[in-house]
């Protein structure tokens, strides 16, 4: 058998080639995932501390801002008319933007980046796909729907973040070393992880 030791850099690099290389192979098996979005949520999971607590919270963010941003969207598209839609956009992610920060007073909503992160992917998705961002769509029980597919492809970024986490502990052969996130072991070594 033969054993390695690599870096926390290196088996969190190698981890991360692995992981992302099987993930674009996989999701492209479903294409109502957005390979895109799981990597947005894999990278939020990772800045917000690469545990399960923060997994838990950077999830519940990611969906709170999805869910906000399609709610935008139903008002918008609700109203039919583009003549002003450019304006009641602006002025209904203004009020979303509002409440996504003061809903960080809750303790599972802490995390605002993830929240903008969700809210961004998710108009992000309405913005490229055709026909996305319309009432028929909108309301559809199905993943052409916004407020299900986006989540569920961020929240599949979240579990490949906890696979890269706990494979870069195995090739890191270090136990504790290899329960940090990648920045936290930049930021401990001064950029030399």
């Amino acid at each position: 058998m033969i054993k390695m030791k690599l870096s926390w850099l290196k088996a969190s690099a190698l981890a991360a080639a692995l992981i992302a290389a099987a993930s674009v192979l996989a999701l492209a098996q479903f294409p109502a995932l957005f390979v895109w979005a799981a990597f947005i949520g894999w990278a939020s999971y990772d800045h917000s501390g690469a545990t399960g607590q923060a997994a838990l919270r950077s999830s519940v963010a990611l969906s709170f801002g999805a869910i906000m941003a399609w709610l935008v969207a139903i008002i918008v598209a609700a109203r039919g008319s583009p003549a002003s839609a450019t304006l009641l956009t602006a002025i209904v992610a203004g009020i979303a933007s509002f409440v996504i920060v003061a809903a960080s007073r809750l303790r599972s909503l802490r995390i605002v980046p993830a929240a903008f992160y969700g809210f961004a992917s998710t108009f992000a998705y309405l913005s490229l796909a055709p026909g996305a961002f319309t009432i028929e769509a909108l309301i559809s029980p199905s993943l052409r729907n916004a407020v299900f597919s986006v989540p569920l492809s961020l929240l599949v970024g979240t579990f490949l973040g906890i696979a890269h986490t706990s494979l870069a502990r195995i090739l890191a052969c270090q136990g504790g070393e290899g329960r940090r996130s990648l920045s936290e072991a930049h930021a401990s070594k001064g950029g030399e992880a």
